[in-house]
Protein backbone atom coordinates (compact mmCIF):
# COMPACT_ATOMS: atom_id res chain seq x y z
CA UNK A 1 0.00 0.00 0.00
CA UNK A 2 1.65 3.15 -0.92
CA UNK A 3 2.24 6.20 1.54
CA UNK A 4 1.34 9.46 1.37
CA UNK A 5 2.64 12.90 2.14
CA UNK A 6 -0.01 15.53 3.70
CA UNK A 7 1.05 19.10 3.21
CA UNK A 8 -1.34 21.12 5.04
CA UNK A 9 -2.15 24.43 2.42
CA UNK A 10 -3.41 27.94 3.70
CA UNK A 11 -6.06 29.44 2.00
CA UNK A 12 -7.17 32.73 4.53
CA UNK A 13 -9.02 33.22 7.77
CA UNK A 14 -11.10 34.45 9.74
CA UNK A 15 -11.83 36.47 13.09
CA UNK A 16 -14.61 35.02 15.03
CA UNK A 17 -15.96 34.81 18.75
CA UNK A 18 -15.90 31.96 21.28
CA UNK A 19 -18.83 31.18 23.51
CA UNK A 20 -16.83 32.66 25.95
CA UNK A 21 -16.67 36.29 23.95
CA UNK A 22 -12.80 36.08 23.35
CA UNK A 23 -11.34 36.69 19.61
CA UNK A 24 -9.78 34.23 17.40
CA UNK A 25 -8.39 33.56 14.22
CA UNK A 26 -9.81 30.70 12.22
CA UNK A 27 -7.84 29.58 9.21
CA UNK A 28 -9.34 28.27 5.64
CA UNK A 29 -7.06 25.08 4.87
CA UNK A 30 -6.60 22.67 1.46
CA UNK A 31 -4.43 19.77 1.54
CA UNK A 32 -2.62 18.40 -1.03
CA UNK A 33 -1.76 15.00 -1.12
CA UNK A 34 0.78 12.79 -2.98
CA UNK A 35 2.18 9.59 -3.16
CA UNK A 36 5.42 10.37 -5.67
CA UNK A 37 3.09 9.42 -8.36
CA UNK A 38 -0.09 10.95 -8.02
CA UNK A 39 -1.11 15.08 -7.22
CA UNK A 40 -4.28 15.04 -5.23
CA UNK A 41 -5.97 18.37 -3.42
CA UNK A 42 -8.48 18.40 -0.71
CA UNK A 43 -11.04 21.83 -0.69
CA UNK A 44 -10.24 24.71 -2.63
CA UNK A 45 -11.22 27.67 -0.77
CA UNK A 46 -13.00 30.98 -1.08
CA UNK A 47 -13.76 32.06 -4.49
CA UNK A 48 -12.29 35.67 -5.68
CA UNK A 49 -15.54 38.46 -4.52
CA UNK A 50 -17.17 36.94 -2.07
CA UNK A 51 -16.28 38.90 0.95
CA UNK A 52 -18.07 42.18 0.99
CA UNK A 53 -15.44 44.73 2.64
CA UNK A 54 -13.77 41.75 3.67
CA UNK A 55 -16.09 40.35 6.18
CA UNK A 56 -17.38 36.87 6.55
CA UNK A 57 -21.38 36.12 5.79
CA UNK A 58 -20.98 36.51 10.32
CA UNK A 59 -19.91 39.89 9.91
CA UNK A 60 -15.96 39.73 10.86
CA UNK A 61 -12.57 40.37 9.00
CA UNK A 62 -12.22 37.46 6.89
CA UNK A 63 -9.37 37.05 4.15
CA UNK A 64 -9.35 34.43 1.49
CA UNK A 65 -9.11 34.11 -2.39
CA UNK A 66 -8.05 32.57 -5.58
CA UNK A 67 -4.61 34.19 -4.68
CA UNK A 68 -4.28 32.73 -1.62
CA UNK A 69 -5.12 29.11 -3.25
CA UNK A 70 -2.49 29.99 -5.95
CA UNK A 71 0.41 31.31 -3.66
CA UNK A 72 -0.57 28.17 -1.43
CA UNK A 73 0.43 26.15 -4.78
CA UNK A 74 3.76 28.28 -5.47
CA UNK A 75 4.80 27.85 -2.51
CA UNK A 76 5.49 24.38 -2.61
CA UNK A 77 5.96 24.55 -6.32
CA UNK A 78 2.88 23.03 -7.50
CA UNK A 79 1.19 24.08 -10.55
CA UNK A 80 -2.58 23.92 -10.64
CA UNK A 81 -2.73 22.15 -13.75
CA UNK A 82 -0.55 19.14 -12.62
CA UNK A 83 -3.69 18.39 -10.15
CA UNK A 84 -5.02 15.09 -11.02
CA UNK A 85 -8.28 14.73 -8.51
CA UNK A 86 -9.49 17.84 -6.33
CA UNK A 87 -11.75 15.83 -4.00
CA UNK A 88 -14.28 18.42 -1.84
CA UNK A 89 -15.32 17.67 1.61
CA UNK A 90 -18.02 19.73 1.23
CA UNK A 91 -19.43 22.53 -1.14
CA UNK A 92 -19.30 25.47 1.59
CA UNK A 93 -17.95 28.78 0.48
CA UNK A 94 -14.57 28.06 2.11
CA UNK A 95 -13.81 24.79 0.97
CA UNK A 96 -15.72 25.10 -2.54
CA UNK A 97 -14.97 28.30 -4.80
CA UNK A 98 -12.21 27.79 -6.61
CA UNK A 99 -12.62 24.67 -8.72
CA UNK A 100 -12.26 26.67 -11.77
CA UNK A 101 -8.28 26.47 -11.46
CA UNK A 102 -8.09 22.99 -11.96
CA UNK A 103 -9.77 22.47 -15.45
CA UNK A 104 -7.73 19.24 -16.09
CA UNK A 105 -8.58 17.41 -13.09
CA UNK A 106 -11.21 15.09 -11.85
CA UNK A 107 -13.65 16.79 -8.96
CA UNK A 108 -14.86 13.93 -6.31
CA UNK A 109 -17.99 15.29 -3.96
CA UNK A 110 -20.96 13.02 -2.56
CA UNK A 111 -23.91 12.86 -4.78
CA UNK A 112 -26.00 14.21 -1.92
CA UNK A 113 -23.66 17.56 -1.80
CA UNK A 114 -24.16 18.22 -4.99
CA UNK A 115 -27.74 17.86 -4.39
CA UNK A 116 -27.66 19.93 -1.39
CA UNK A 117 -26.19 22.59 -3.15
CA UNK A 118 -28.94 22.84 -6.38
CA UNK A 119 -31.79 23.15 -3.85
CA UNK A 120 -30.46 22.98 -0.07
CA UNK A 121 -33.35 22.85 2.60
CA UNK A 122 -34.06 25.73 4.43
CA UNK A 123 -32.22 24.43 7.89
CA UNK A 124 -29.24 23.50 5.97
CA UNK A 125 -28.03 26.73 4.02
CA UNK A 126 -28.32 28.99 7.09
CA UNK A 127 -25.77 32.16 6.66
CA UNK A 128 -26.02 31.54 2.76
CA UNK A 129 -23.20 28.45 3.24
CA UNK A 130 -23.22 27.59 -0.47
CA UNK A 131 -21.53 30.18 -2.74
CA UNK A 132 -23.93 29.38 -5.71
CA UNK A 133 -21.28 31.22 -8.50
CA UNK A 134 -19.53 27.66 -8.70
CA UNK A 135 -22.54 25.60 -9.93
CA UNK A 136 -21.83 26.72 -13.73
CA UNK A 137 -17.90 26.35 -12.87
CA UNK A 138 -18.79 22.53 -11.74
CA UNK A 139 -21.10 21.62 -14.67
CA UNK A 140 -17.93 22.55 -16.72
CA UNK A 141 -15.34 20.37 -14.91
CA UNK A 142 -15.06 16.93 -14.88
CA UNK A 143 -17.03 15.50 -12.17
CA UNK A 144 -17.19 12.03 -9.86
CA UNK A 145 -20.02 11.73 -7.79
CA UNK A 146 -19.85 9.31 -5.24
CA UNK A 147 -22.25 7.76 -2.83
CA UNK A 148 -20.88 6.58 0.21
CA UNK A 149 -17.45 5.41 1.50
CA UNK A 150 -15.02 4.86 -1.39
CA UNK A 151 -11.50 3.96 -2.63
CA UNK A 152 -9.69 6.48 -4.49
CA UNK A 153 -6.22 5.36 -4.56
CA UNK A 154 -4.48 2.86 -2.89
CA UNK A 155 -3.76 5.05 0.46
CA UNK A 156 -7.20 7.37 0.20
CA UNK A 157 -10.17 6.50 0.62
CA UNK A 158 -13.13 8.62 1.32
CA UNK A 159 -15.64 8.21 4.41
CA UNK A 160 -19.12 9.83 3.88
CA UNK A 161 -19.81 11.76 7.03
CA UNK A 162 -23.11 13.51 6.98
CA UNK A 163 -23.77 16.07 9.62
CA UNK A 164 -22.31 19.55 9.17
CA UNK A 165 -23.65 18.84 5.47
CA UNK A 166 -25.77 16.18 3.43
CA UNK A 167 -22.64 14.97 1.96
CA UNK A 168 -20.17 15.86 3.95
CA UNK A 169 -16.63 13.52 3.59
CA UNK A 170 -13.37 12.47 5.35
CA UNK A 171 -10.39 11.57 3.80
CA UNK A 172 -8.66 8.55 4.96
CA UNK A 173 -4.91 8.82 4.38
CA UNK A 174 -2.07 6.50 5.04
CA UNK A 175 1.15 8.09 5.83
CA UNK A 176 4.51 6.39 6.74
CA UNK A 177 3.57 7.42 10.21
CA UNK A 178 0.02 5.73 10.51
CA UNK A 179 -2.98 6.53 9.02
CA UNK A 180 -4.79 10.84 9.27
CA UNK A 181 -8.07 11.46 8.85
CA UNK A 182 -8.85 14.70 6.97
CA UNK A 183 -12.13 15.86 8.66
CA UNK A 184 -13.47 18.93 6.87
CA UNK A 185 -15.88 20.87 9.15
CA UNK A 186 -16.81 17.75 11.10
CA UNK A 187 -14.47 18.87 14.16
CA UNK A 188 -15.50 22.00 16.24
CA UNK A 189 -13.00 23.59 18.47
CA UNK A 190 -13.80 25.25 21.97
CA UNK A 191 -11.72 28.02 22.50
CA UNK A 192 -11.10 28.88 26.46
Amino acid sequence: MSDWTITPLYFGFTDGRTGGGNTCSIPWMGFYLTDGKHRVLCDTGVKTGFFKDNKSPWGYHAEGDEEFVRTALRKIDVEPGSIEKVIYTHFHWDHAGNCHLFPGAVHIFQDEEWKEMIDPLPSMDFYGLHDTRVIPEFRKLKCQRVSGDLRIYDGIELIHTPGHSAGHQCLRVKTAKGYYVIAGDLICAYHM
